[in-house]
């Protein structure tokens, strides 16, 4: 069986840095950089993918896109999503929400909020099953 990780889909590589920080002691993190890349990511592994961190704006594929993708191919059951951006109209929430995300995470991150919340997604048992040696997959990372 292969090891659940979290895929961090986020085109601005401090983001996907800063996650990877926060998230990395207890789970391995797969980084992608547009929408493309975790279609392509989400279809390489998708029964190895616990919960996808999201940015709605990026190049190629924005997050939307990815969403309805997903949505298509009913990956949303398996794979929940949290959004990460920095949009604050409700509206964009609502709509976000009615495309069956999980959660919706403001930027700038709280390092401590984003631990809550993956601590409360721990109730999900596949989320659960993400825990493990961390390990790092995907995008250049810079050292500590």
């Amino acid at each position: 069986m292969m090891q659940k990780k979290i895929l961090v889909v986020d085109d601005v590589e401090l983001n996907r840095e800063m996650l990877l920080d926060i998230l990395e002691e207890d789970y391995a993190v797969i980084m992608a950089e547009n929408g493309e890349q975790a279609i392509e990511k989400m279809a390489d592994c998708q029964d190895g993918i616990a919960a996808v961190l999201l940015d709605l704006q990026m190049p190629v594929m924005d997050g939307f896109e990815v969403l309805e993708e997903m949505k298509e191919r009913d990956w949303m059951k398996k794979m929940p999503v949290l959004i990460i951006s920095g949009e604050t109209a409700v509206d964009i929430e609502n709509q976000c929400f009615e495309l069956g995300v999980a959660d919706f995470i403001h930027k700038p991150f709280e390092p401590l909020l984003i631990k809550n919340r993956r601590k409360s997604g721990e109730s999900n048992p596949d989320f659960a099953q993400a825990k493990q040696t961390p390990e790092r997959a995907g995008g250049k990372i810079k050292g500590k």
